[in-house]
């Protein structure tokens, strides 16, 4: 394909996904900020180098050179509005920037698994569950991490992108530095000499920095809690809609008290609908595991091997949420969003073996003709995915199992 004919496409494709993104926002955005997220605003390390710390020391930063008061709860949907359309240009950003670098003949596969990504994005974030929420910075900086590495530039900036993820959230490590780790993992395992060492060099600092951090957010920074305790509690309300701040987030990371007796009833809910969400989305389990059998089995070199066994299990860093927190909305697409945008940076890349895998499986799809369209929106069912519970259609018919079988769990 002609370079002209290539970008004629992209274009095509980033008007329709640009249209296509409004039309989902439009449909689910609330300008509603929900109080976890409000009451993480009044967060800074004013008060100390404390847990999740950063975003709220931006924003209020911002209250005192901006010439309005941000410390409103007008305020704080108006800058998370903001950030959040900024957010969607960094993925579509992203998307551009795979499909100039990848080659011409996988542009139309690839294309689906932006659409499927989109899908389950911009509801997401749109939704007042986790509009505001800090894992739309986490995202960010994995995605600013990707689009680094696909270019190849400035890539030491990996170290600090990684301790700024912690910084805004330890939860960071189990959920999206998954991307960055793997993405690093393959290129050392597909580089040689003074390029592999520098590769392993950065892996090592990421890593390493990122662990400090967390250990040093989840043990030791909760000394003066009860210290600064009111002094959040006050700014908190201020930023939450009228004036209701989510006490949970307050006591654990701020007092770090431990919330488990609290969330028993969370932990029952997720083991009903958690087996529902997998049977629903089974479609896509077994082709995911269809692909990767296929990639990993079609590797001559052994290290070819172990780099695809990598970018297969990389979204095992979930495994601890999974058994020890309750967010199982907010895990779910983290699992997604880091096949989507692993396997698109591997295509812009330039992954032959991959490319090859991704066509041979979406040619099986299309063979069941119009099976091809409702796999592409069926996803549209489950939006927008929540926190806790994971989405409306699989709390629903958890709430039917809950109350039909007389568990009465939550």
């Amino acid at each position: 394909m002609e370079t002209a004919e290539k970008n004629r496409k992209i274009k095509e494709f980033v008007i329709a996904e640009v249209l296509f993104g409004a039309l989902l926002f439009l449909r689910y955005y609330e300008a509603w900020v929900h109080r976890i997220n409000g009451t993480m605003m009044a967060f800074s390390y004013k008060y100390g180098f404390i847990s999740r710390g950063l975003i709220g020391t931006i924003y209020q930063g911002l209250d005192k050179i901006l010439p309005i008061n941000m410390m409103t709860y007008q305020a704080c949907v108006g800058y998370t509005l903001v950030i959040t359309l900024l957010f969607y240009a960094t993925v579509l950003g992203l998307f551009v920037l795979c499909l100039k670098r990848a080659r011409a003949e996988y542009l139309d596969v690839m294309r689906y698994l932006m659409l499927f990504l989109t899908i389950f994005t911009v509801p997401m974030f749109a939704s007042h569950y986790n509009f505001g929420r800090l894992d739309i910075y986490c995202v960010f900086l994995s995605l600013l991490g990707a689009m680094l590495l696909i270019q190849g530039k400035a890539e030491w900036l990996l170290i600090p992108i990684s301790a700024l993820g912690v910084m805004v959230h330890q939860g960071y490590v189990f959920m999206f530095f998954n991307i960055i780790l793997v993405l690093l993992m393959y290129k050392i395992l597909s580089t040689e000499g003074k390029e592999r060492k520098k590769y392993i060099t950065i892996f090592a600092l990421s890593l390493l920095v990122a662990c400090i951090l967390f250990f040093w957010f989840e043990l030791f920074a909760h000394a003066n809690g009860n210290g600064i305790y009111e002094e959040i509690v006050a700014s908190a309300k201020k930023l939450c809609k009228n004036g209701k701040i989510h006490q949970d987030v307050v006591d654990k990371e701020i007092l770090g008290i431990d919330l488990t007796g609290r969330e028993v009833k969370y932990h029952r809910m997720n083991a009903v609908q958690f087996p529902i969400f997998i049977l629903l989305m089974l479609p896509y389990i077994l082709l995911m595991v269809r692909f990767f059998k296929g990639l990993i089995a079609q590797a001559a070199e052994k290290k070819n091997k172990i780099k695809y066994i990598f970018v297969a299990i990389g979204a095992g860093t979930i495994l601890p949420d999974l058994l020890l927190k309750v967010d199982f909305g907010r895990w779910m697409y983290a699992i997604i969003a880091y096949y989507c945008v692993v396997l698109l940076a591997l295509f812009a890349m330039g992954d032959e073996a991959v490319g090859r895998q991704f066509v041979l499986a979406v040619e099986r799809i299309k063979k069941h003709g119009f099976a091809a369209l409702v796999m592409l929106l069926y996803p549209l069912i489950f939006q927008p995915l929540w926190d806790v519970a994971i989405c409306s259609v699989v709390a629903k018919l958890a709430g039917y199992i809950n109350t039909g079988l007389g568990l009465g769990w939550w």
